[in-house]
């Protein structure tokens, strides 16, 4: 799958009251844009990084490959089992494992059959795809979101794109992030005593090529939330994503947290022994390490998204902050998103 949908700009903003602006590619953000064009509406994607995803991320050393932000997901709801039977259909999700202990406890464990990223790649075209009134815009970051007393205009960093012009903004990007980018453009925030009490683990992903299969046991993956060193370890060969051996290692947030600010190397050093007691003797060819400091919050607001702002439209604030730190609840706030901006929409219809 191409990039093909993706723009790095390239000339002026769009015109008054122009397409909804969603600030984010990853789950909640594709899942706001479709369902806003299937109601006709015109939208615009923007995200600074070099493809859509957020953290459905999967990263290629050569031949191995590695899911290093999300690893899995599990289904709750009907709205989503739907979505995901869509997946399956169309060849990205397959059931991983049902259970990661010596007693798997039968509830499907999913995860994207040629990593996580695939999934968000299938959503983007099935978007630019379907719908002649959708961009999605890649390489390009907000700087602030502004009033002007009309409409809303969000700004970028650096010159290569001009202010969009919108009447609805969604803003996907995790909490402090975008309060930064209403501080940025002087908007008031309701709520913003509850947006601010949300905290975000920290987690450093380890990425470890490897001679060699780790061994890991059945299916090739190990969940320990309660070790001080590795919550999660998954072999992505056994995983089936990753032609060569390939091991991501999730530190545990507060070792995470202690080791934020030091170096790649200082962070290898620090997990060094643990990190050989996983792998049966194979020897590590490559490795990397990738910080997420959002990975996702301690305690969710408990609203599926979050309205900061009516006048002169709603900015709606979505992701996997509200209601439910899952894939699962970044899919459903993206759909409760677009239904706050629909509703203002067509509220004078």
């Amino acid at each position: 799958m191409s990039n093909r949908h993706l723009q790095q700009q390239s000339g002026p903003g769009t015109a008054d009251n122009g397409p909804v602006v969603i600030l984010g590619a990853g789950l909640a953000g594709l899942t706001a844009a479709r369902r806003l064009a299937a109601a006709g509406q015109p939208v615009l994607i923007i995200d600074k990084g070099r493809s859509v995803g957020g953290r459905l991320a999967t990263r290629r050393m050569g031949h191995a490959v590695f899911d290093h932000g999300a690893q899995f997901f599990t289904v709750r709801t009907e709205e989503f089992q739907s979505e995901v039977d869509e997946w399956i259909d169309s060849g990205v999700a397959e059931v991983w494992s049902r259970g990661f202990g010596p007693t798997p406890d039968g509830h499907p464990r999913y995860r994207g059959t040629n990593g996580m990223n695939a999934i968000a790649k299938h959503l983007a075209d099935r978007l630019t795809d379907g719908f002649d009134h959708v961009t999605v815009v890649a390489r390009t970051e907000a700087n602030a979101i502004i009033n002007d007393g009309q409409a809303w205009a969000v700004t970028y960093q650096g010159p290569t794109r001009e202010p969009d012009v919108t009447s609805a903004v969604i803003c996907t990007a995790p909490i402090p992030q975008s309060l930064a980018l209403l501080r940025a453009g002087a908007t008031p925030v309701d709520g913003l005593q509850d947006l601010q009490a949300v905290r975000y683990h920290r987690v450093i992903a380890i990425l470890a090529a490897l001679d060699r299969s780790a061994e890991l046991p059945e299916p090739g993956a190990r969940q320990q939330p309660a070790d001080r060193t590795f919550t999660f370890v998954a072999d992505n060969q056994a995983k089936g994503i990753s032609r060569d051996p390939a091991v991501t290692f999730h530190l545990n947030p507060n070792l995470a947290a202690s080791l934020w600010d030091s170096d790649d190397a200082s962070v290898l050093a620090a997990i060094h022994e643990e990190l050989r007691s996983y792998l049966n003797g194979a020897a590590v060819t490559q490795i990397q390490v990738k910080r997420w400091r959002y990975s996702g919050p301690v305690t969710p607001h408990p609203d599926p998204c979050f309205v900061v702002a009516r006048n002169p439209g709603p900015v709606v604030l979505a992701g996997d902050a509200f209601a439910n730190s899952k894939v699962e609840g970044a899919f459903l706030s993206g759909l409760a998103a677009a239904d706050d901006v629909l509703a203002y929409l067509h509220s004078d219809a």
